[in-house]
């Protein structure tokens, strides 16, 4: 029979051979463990790596303001108090922003002599220029308001209101314009403080915007003898160094005849100033004392003269800066001027 042969047996591999599959297994499983890690852990190592870059930049200059604030101040746009609360706006060529500041500075003269076309014109191309400062914006509403444009003042203290970041005084001061305008006149006899024209459209100074000097309060009392006296607070802008002998008060008072005339008194007018020196050296207002003393009485009836009312103005440089008048009427019917020729001594 033939032999048959044995099948020959598988061979062993060496130990050689195991050694390098074990080895790349593990090399796989290593690189997938540090890929893992990397997939992981990348998002943090950037997020650490953009904090650290911006860490270690320079910080920003802040960008300036367009222009300086107010309330509403000096002749500046902005009128009202200075607060960083104020929206910034990009800073302004220095030749645009003295521009704008001629620009608040003429409209702020031509409020206060009453030429409000000009006013307003002045005013107009100040916004123009720097828009949606709320400085601008509220002389441009006080303005309006002054001339009986109710509606076109409410739309421009809204467009204020609607300011991002708008300081809170600027807000309650709007807010109060615009209450102020949806109130109804009454029709009750007005009070003394509501009859007394000049004492309306400040700043937070109390000024008149622009003004150096304003008068901030009036009271009138009477003594027994029919004698009445007024006492003016006059207030200075602050940080102005004012010079006494630049200003002047002029104050008025008006008697009415039986017919219903009525005429400057003839009767001497004294003033004294209450607290010497008056030089607004310390931010406080002076106090004006002035004495009317009635008409000596006469046997005619028809020559007999009742107290009618005011009419004060105070002046610096020969400019009229503030008035006031009780009733508004003697304002109105006998006008103080603009400006003076000379210095009264």
């Amino acid at each position: 029979m033939p032999q048959t042969l044995a099948k020959p047996p598988i061979p062993s591999p060496s130990a050689g051979t195991t050694f390098k599959v074990a080895m790349g297994i593990l090399f796989c499983f290593l690189m997938l463990q540090v890929v893992a890690t990397i997939w992981h852990f990348l998002p943090v190592l950037q997020r650490n790596l953009v904090e650290r870059a911006v860490a270690s930049s320079p910080t920003p200059a802040p960008i300036a303001a367009s222009t300086p604030s107010p309330a509403l101040p000096t002749a500046t746009p902005s009128a009202l108090p200075k607060t960083p609360a104020q929206p910034i706006q990009p800073a302004l060529d220095s030749e645009v922003e003295q521009r704008v500041i001629k620009l608040v500075e003429e409209s702020d003269k031509s409020f206060r002599v009453g030429d409000y076309d000009v006013a307003l014109s002045k005013i107009t191309d100040a916004d123009q220029l720097v828009p949606n400062d709320p400085g601008i914006l509220l002389r441009m509403g006080r303005i309006h308001e002054k001339t009986g444009k109710n509606t076109d003042a409410a739309f421009i203290y809204n467009r204020v209101r609607d300011l991002p970041n708008l300081p809170q005084q600027l807000r309650a001061q709007t807010e109060r314009r615009l209450s102020m305008l949806s109130t109804p006149t009454p029709t009750s006899t007005p009070t003394l403080i509501a009859n007394e024209q000049g004492s309306d459209i400040r700043d937070e100074f109390g000024l008149q915007p622009g003004a150096t000097l304003g008068i901030v309060d009036t009271r009138l009392t009477e003594e027994a003898s029919g004698s009445k006296n007024l006492r003016i607070a006059i207030k200075s802008r602050p940080d102005i160094k004012i010079d006494p002998r630049q200003m002047t008060v002029h104050v008025f008072f008006y008697e009415r005849d039986q017919a219903g005339n009525k005429s400057l008194t003839e009767s001497k007018v004294l003033t004294e100033w209450l607290s010497p020196p008056v030089n607004w050296a310390d931010n406080e207002p002076e106090l004006l004392n002035a004495i009317y003393n009635p008409p000596q009485s006469t046997d005619s009836k028809d020559s007999k003269l009742t107290y009618e009312g005011y009419v004060v103005g105070i002046y610096y440089n020969n400019e009229i800066q503030d008035t006031r008048a009780n009733p508004g009427s003697l304002a109105d019917d006998n006008p103080l001027p603009l400006y003076l020729k000379s210095q009264t001594k």
